[in-house]
């Protein structure tokens, strides 16, 4: 059996959502997802409203054992692209490292580089949080024209332009494994 196949055993078999059918489907046959919330709108419906600042995120890095993604402020298409290039990169290296020595990522799918910073906001992640609900999320956050990044004093972006999700932290603040907490009889 193959490491995919053997992944795709935290999945539920089926949801009555066509939405989360779909998504399973697709974390199924490609390994995981991404979904992209900006005021591009798939099914066009009257109840459709724009967010504030576009965002995306996957659902179904977690059965990998890496952390859900998420970038915000950018278009659909852009952030498709880096959320897969970062998900097959955390494949091979430790998300952990790379955001606790605040490591910036050059990718093919954008012009500046990108930072991991840990989310400690994940509402906006709808469906990873209805399939992996205790999975850790990391949000690549890019910096403005001048190379500043949200955490510098002279950041010239506003607020609404990209928000942050989560904190930067440096390895010495982290807090020892595990740091999800758990419920019923497995607790520890």
């Amino acid at each position: 059996m193959s490491d995919h196949a053997a992944a795709i055993r935290g999945l539920p078999r089926w949801h009555p959502n066509p939405h989360v059918r779909a998504t399973i489907d697709t974390i199924r046959r490609s390994g995981w997802q991404v979904t992209a919330v900006s005021d591009l709108c798939a099914c066009a419906g009257p109840d459709c409203t724009a967010p504030d600042c576009s965002f995306a995120y996957t659902s179904g890095l977690a059965l990998h054992d890496i952390p859900e993604l998420a970038v915000y402020g950018l278009d659909p298409f852009t952030s498709n692209r880096v959320l897969n290039e970062l998900g097959h990169l955390l494949h091979r290296y430790d998300w952990r490292g790379i955001a606790d020595a605040g490591v910036t990522v050059d990718l093919d799918a954008l012009d500046v580089p990108v930072r991991l910073i840990e989310m400690i906001d994940k509402d906006d992640l709808l469906m990873a949080n209805l399939l992996f609900p205790d999975a850790a999320a990391v949000q690549a956050v890019w910096p403005d024209d001048r190379g500043r990044w949200p955490w510098d004093p002279d950041y010239t972006l506003r607020p609404e332009h990209q928000y942050i999700r989560g904190i930067v932290v440096d390895g010495s603040s982290r807090l020892p494994d595990p740091r999800i907490i758990r419920r019923g009889r497995d607790a520890s």
